[in-house]
């Protein structure tokens, strides 16, 4: 720990701090079906979000009916998901250039030299990514919950992907790494085979309540997953589901953390490590 604060501290220009966000997903729409109005809200209290999405969604849904064909469908999502993080208020979308679908027989060193890389350039205090099953099993969202793990500490490690330290660029080591999760218990009222956690498990609760309407427009950007989000709006008492979002603390830098918590920058200093 102590050696990842002293690369922090070799970052300037900064005194009180700008809270950093990065989210590290796999396609478009992710960020808004998932923690959306988390992403709204820590926008709208001055955080910096940045989104990295491993994909531009080529095998998806074209739409129902169909807005696209599958020749421009990642054109199509990509331009959805930049209206999206409009709403939300993200202010930047990278894309890693990796295929839809084919993330688990992609080789992995590939995928975190590109999280890394993104972590060394957005400098985020907090990295949000998906959980061990990614809520949907999708195999994509499970690569990049492990893919989310080892960047994390590669990020720090100045012999991981050195090629990448220059022209400013360090190692970088957020303070923290959350999954976002569902309990399970919320799953099996709905009665949808979808992977949740048990809600002991649970360590965060954002409070949303005053983003469930701009969550839900943004859900409206997404005009390829219509049937998708159609369906999660039917469910039961989904406006009020939506007035929290839920995660698990994965990794911290923090010898001890007082749980459960209800904001992601807990505890973190509230300034920039500085000049050594």
């Amino acid at each position: 720990m102590v050696e990842n604060q002293r690369e922090n501290r070799a970052v300037e220009g900064y005194s009180d701090m700008k809270k950093r966000i990065l989210l590290l997903l796999a396609h478009p729409d992710d960020e808004t079906f998932g923690p959306g109005g988390t992403i709204a809200r820590y926008a709208d209290e001055g955080a910096d979000i940045y989104l990295a999405t491993a994909t531009r969604g080529e095998v998806g849904m074209l739409g129902d009916p169909p807005v696209t064909d599958r020749a421009h469908l990642g054109e199509v999502r990509a331009a959805e998901l930049t209206c999206a993080a409009g709403i939300l208020g993200i202010r930047k979308v990278s894309f890693l250039g990796f295929i839809d679908g084919q993330l688990a027989s992609t080789p992995r060193e590939r995928i975190v030299e590109k999280a890394v890389e993104q972590i060394r350039w957005t400098r985020p205090h907090v990295l949000i990514g998906f959980g061990p099953e990614g809520v949907s099993r999708h195999p994509d969202h499970m690569v990049m919950c492990s893919v989310a793990l080892e960047a994390f500490d590669a990020a720090a490690d100045p012999a991981r992907f050195p090629h990448q330290l220059e022209n400013g660029i360090v190692p970088w080591a957020p303070w923290k790494l959350y999954q976002f999760e569902i309990a399970q218990e919320v799953f099996d009222a709905w009665g949808v085979p979808m992977a949740g956690v048990p809600a002991a498990r649970l360590t965060t609760i954002v409070d949303t309540s005053a983003y469930v309407d701009r969550k839900i427009e943004a859900f409206y950007s997404h005009r390829t997953q219509a049937k998708d989000y159609n369906r999660i709006l039917s469910r039961d008492r989904f406006r009020e589901f939506s007035r929290r979002e839920t995660f698990v603390l994965a990794k911290s830098r923090f010898s001890s953390v007082a749980l459960p918590e209800t904001d992601l920058f807990a505890g973190i200093p509230s300034e920039e490590p500085g000049k050594p």
